[in-house]
């Protein structure tokens, strides 16, 4: 009798998508059970290739503008349009991400997530009602600042000068200017204020804001953008923001964005320092200005606190990366019309556990008690261990197989048609 088997793993990084992982697999296992019913079913945790996955599986038309890069060069980058939804689905790793650039190039205190926030301004003048943001494979540490900037927020030192908003200049800001813009509450320091408005001169106090408007697609000239486009973009408060995040460091402190994300993207010691410095300042006049205390929000050291502004002056809320994919594709539903399911990613380890899409896939099985087999590019750790954690029937790793890493990626596709292969051979006859 045929097997219906679903194939859901995520994407083998710097190797193969989720989709391509799923096919060769399923390639693998047709050749052995010609009459199996395969269901490619490509999942993500929120992290790079998120908005594929959820093309894969939804459809969607795809935008490409050109937008600045973490060190504000003209780059082009994609979002996805639900158009059903209203709705956008943008990766922070497409227009602010450390792919973007050379190793030599990683500077925190120089990297900004202001094309991530054109993005987001070019979805919220396309009138869109939903964003979903996902912060995985970001550059930057820097308060979210870059992305509140492409919104219209503007940032001055003592002088009131305006900043450029990146890491290393956060411990300098000394306000922060929204051009008559205020947090959904319409709450500033105690005293009731309309929501989300700012003239549409532009002018303040019979005074010009700085900063010149540009259109919706986020070019100028080819030139880099300056922020405060005439005041905050009133859609930040009208837009529903959900921000794709399985972490829980706060902002600051041991386990906040600089000490532990910085070192990632570039920072030493002593930027690290200056880094923290700099999220400490920008929190608190955040705090100042809002009522939002980032340090009592578990997820907000995410991306260098990628969310900050989101999140304190607009809708947004942070949201499990696999629970968002899941959602929009009817994953639970997909598991229960199945009898076997497969899945797997690029590395699996101790962090593994902690939200990735093998531990999420892992739970919903088990809750639905379908018989789950796992496939990886690399497995770290005792098998038997991993079979129980997950309540795995197996656990299979292309470094099984490979000379070595170089050698598994390059000859990845191979190698999953022939664990395909062996899957029936060893594991899904059983069943």
């Amino acid at each position: 009798m045929a097997k219906k088997i679903l194939i859901a793993p995520d994407s083998f990084k710097d190797c193969l998508s989720a989709e391509e992982v799923a096919r060769f697999l399923g390639e693998g296992i047709r050749q052995a059970m010609p009459d199996a019913m395969i269901t490619l079913f490509p999942v993500a945790d929120g992290g790079e290739g998120t908005a594929s996955c959820i093309a894969f599986h939804r459809g969607g038309t795809w935008k490409e503008l050109t937008v600045n890069d973490p060190l504000h060069r003209p780059v082009r980058a994609q979002y996805l349009v639900l158009e059903q939804e209203m709705t956008a689905v943008i990766e922070l790793a497409r227009a602010s991400g450390l792919e973007l650039l050379y190793p030599k190039e990683r500077n925190a205190l120089k990297t900004s997530t202001l094309g991530t926030g054109e993005l987001i301004r070019d979805a919220l003048e396309s009138g869109l009602q939903r964003i979903i943001l996902t912060i995985g494979g970001s550059a930057t540490v820097d308060g979210g600042t870059g992305i509140a900037a492409a919104l219209g927020f503007r940032f001055t030192d003592k002088d009131g000068e305006e900043i450029q908003p990146c890491g290393g200049n956060l411990a300098g800001i000394e306000k922060i200017e929204t051009g008559g813009f205020y947090p959904p509450s319409g709450e500033k320091n105690g005293n009731t204020l309309s929501a989300g408005y700012y003239p549409p001169s532009g002018e303040k106090s019979g005074k010009t804001l700085p900063g010149g408007f540009y259109p919706p697609s986020g070019e100028k000239n080819g030139n880099t953008l300056s922020a405060g486009a005439g005041g905050v973009h009133p859609g930040l408060t009208d837009a529903e923001i959900i921000i794709a995040c399985d972490v829980q460091n706060i902002l600051n402190g041991p386990e906040g964005a600089a000490r532990v994300y910085g070192p990632q993207k570039g920072a030493d010691e002593r930027a690290v320092a200056k880094l923290e410095k700099g999220l400490r300042n920008i929190s608190s006049l955040v705090r100042q200005e809002t009522g939002f205390d980032a340090d009592k929000h578990p997820g907000t050291g995410a991306a260098g606190g990628a969310a900050l502004f989101l999140m304190a002056y607009g809708r947004g809320v942070l949201k499990s990366g696999f629970e968002i994919v899941s959602g929009l594709t009817r994953f639970e539903e997909a598991i229960r019309e199945s009898e076997i399911v497969i899945t797997g990613e690029g590395r699996i380890d101790t962090q593994t556990a902690y939200g990735k899409v093998v531990a999420s896939v892992a739970a919903v099985t088990s809750r639905e008690r379908k018989p789950l087999i796992i496939v990886a590019g690399l497995a770290e750790g005792d098998r038997q261990v991993m079979k129980d954690r997950y309540g795995a029937a197996a656990v299979y790793s292309l470094m099984d197989i490979a000379s070595g890493r170089e050698d598994s990626i390059s000859n990845a596709p191979d190698y999953l048609r022939k664990i395909g292969r062996a899957l029936f051979e060893q594991v899904i006859s059983e069943f």
